[in-house]
């Protein structure tokens, strides 16, 4: 695919196919956000790469979560809908600065950092013919992935659900060129 065509061509998936993505494309999606550009070159992206059975404990951690709060009104029991299906889930992550000082000063440019890496992974995956979906409602349950996949001194910034879409949705509508620039 051209460029172009690849942003033109990159949706939300929400709905897959069982089947299996490889290891060799993984660690492409991955290596496209190793590449993503960061703020003062502090590269302040680590990846997990879920396997099944830990995907699978996820999944039900988010809907005990769903089921504990329900007074929240959250998207998260369709996300973990979503998670069983799909084939792969990497997990992203950024370090937590201890030092108040640099937290402040760190912080706000390595979400950029981490924006940039996750819309190179996604693009990545649409030009390898796959889907992709950012998941933050894993967020509501950050602490108990971190306990179970033992990280510490990392903040969970997003899952990125990576599979073979069941179906390519319409493009959402975009605002107008206009309305987006200040003038």
């Amino acid at each position: 695919m051209q460029f172009d065509e690849v942003i033109s061509n990159r949706k939300t998936i929400r709905k897959y196919i069982p089947k299996e993505v490889s290891k060799e494309l993984l660690l492409k999606i991955i290596n496209s956000a190793r590449l993503a550009p960061s703020a003062k070159n502090r590269q302040p992206w680590r990846f997990y790469i879920l396997n099944n059975i830990e995907q699978k404990y996820i999944v039900n951690l988010m809907y005990q979560w769903e089921q504990e709060n329900p007074n929240e009104k959250t998207s998260i029991k369709g996300s973990a809908r979503q998670m069983e299906q799909v084939d792969r889930v990497i997990l992203i992550y950024s370090p937590i600065y201890k030092n108040k000082n640099k937290k402040l000063y760190y912080q706000k440019p390595d979400y950029l950092s981490l924006g940039a890496a996750i819309e190179n992974m996604c693009l990545t995956c649409t030009d390898l013919g796959l889907g992709s979906c950012w998941c933050c409602d894993i967020l509501y349950i950050e602490n108990e992935i971190n306990s179970y996949l033992n990280i510490n001194n990392y903040e969970l910034i997003s899952g990125l659900m990576i599979g073979y879409s069941e179906i390519i949705p319409q493009s959402s509508p975009r605002m107008d060129l206009d309305k987006l620039i200040f003038s």
